[in-house]
């Protein structure tokens, strides 16, 4: 959990939570970029590593959704 008030995942949530774990909120903006950025070629990655379309596929919510765009923007 990222709050112990609330489970949901989100950017938002973490970001609004920052100073919990001694971060600034414009820090937390940073290292959530630095992760969007670092999981942006995901794809590729698994492909390179030889991991079947299916596994992908099933792996794609973990690192497809709009949280991850607005991290790496």
């Amino acid at each position: 959990m990222i709050s112990e008030n609330d489970g949901t995942a989100s950017l938002d949530l973490a970001l609004s939570v920052a100073a919990e774990f001694g971060l600034r909120k414009k820090d937390a903006a940073a290292i959530a970029a630095e992760v969007g950025a670092a999981v942006a070629d995901w794809r590729a990655v698994a492909a390179q590593a030889g991991i079947r379309k299916a596994e992908v596929d099933r792996m794609a919510s973990a690192f497809e959704h709009d949280d991850l765009a607005r991290a790496s923007a």
